[in-house]
């Protein structure tokens, strides 16, 4: 496995090269996808604003806090951007496309997500770091190096944990076909990223945080960084819950794995 990620990481700056040049051809595209990218934003900071103003604390959320998952959420969801081919997955099973990645002499997955990555995302991760930076510094937020380590760790980390997922479901299109249907029901729950969701129920809780979980990719690491949230807060509780990300995306890996090689198994080079 390390072999592999060290063949990848030499042949990087070739695919970063590529997408410069794609960008460059579309550069309307480029700037449109970034001012949508900063509305969608600046929409979920005066829903909360309006919201809060109105009803004033949600638990132990501050509209401080607020703003700083807002801040973790959009970094997050830039960084799953960067790898949005990953949604053509199922057509490239189906059409036997996959055919142009498996002849290549480097891990054909990695080769189909990074071939086309999408350099767009980058201007909403800045913004995502923006927007914490300056939550962190104008309300006067708690935190120390030991909690910005480990939240930021956690919101990489998050990534993966919701990525792998997605890209699981993809593969589904080995044995079912068009698998739309999953990945689309799968996208429609990131809409609960943007949300507190330590004030929900605790089953919902246990959702998000065992089944799919959205919960590390906003939630967790504000809980990290501000040591504000009652019974989460602490560096133990913090560890805890970093490891137990490590422990779900490390499950997660094998699970694609297995998938993966038993789905190739079963393709067939004209298709499905």
């Amino acid at each position: 496995m390390l072999s592999i990620w060290k063949k990848h990481s030499v042949l990087i700056p070739d695919y970063i090269r590529l997408a410069l040049r794609r960008e460059a051809e579309y550069k309307v595209g480029f700037y449109t996808f970034i001012l949508n990218q900063l509305i969608s934003i600046s929409l979920w900071l005066l829903f909360w604003n309006v919201l809060m103003s109105k009803i004033g604390s949600f638990g132990k959320w501050n509209y401080e806090h607020v703003i700083v998952l807002t801040g973790f959420v959009a970094f997050n969801a830039g960084l799953w951007l960067t790898f949005l081919f990953i949604w053509r997955m199922p057509v490239e099973i189906l059409t036997g496309a996959l055919n142009a990645h498996l002849i290549k002499p480097v891990h054909p997955f990695l080769h189909l997500i990074f071939r086309r990555l999408n350099l767009r995302s980058f201007p909403r991760m800045l913004m995502g770091i923006a927007i914490v930076a300056y939550a962190l510094f104008h309300y006067g937020l708690p935190h120390d190096f030991g909690s910005v380590t480990l939240a930021t760790a956690t919101s990489l980390l998050s990534f993966l944990a919701v990525f792998m997922p997605l890209a699981m479901i993809g593969l589904t299109a080995f044995w079912i076909g068009r698998a739309e249907f999953l990945r689309d029901l799968f996208v429609e729950l990131f809409i609960f990223q943007n949300y507190p969701l330590t004030e929900f129920p605790r089953a919902f809780i246990m959702f998000f945080m065992f089944v799919i979980p959205l919960i590390f990719s906003g939630t967790m690491p504000v809980v990290i960084l501000t040591k504000n949230f009652g019974q989460w807060s602490g560096y133990i509780q913090s560890l805890l819950i970093f490891a137990a990300l490590l422990i779900i995306v490390t499950v997660q890996l094998l699970a694609f794995n297995w998938i993966w090689r038993a789905g190739l198994r079963r393709y067939e080079s004209y298709g499905g």
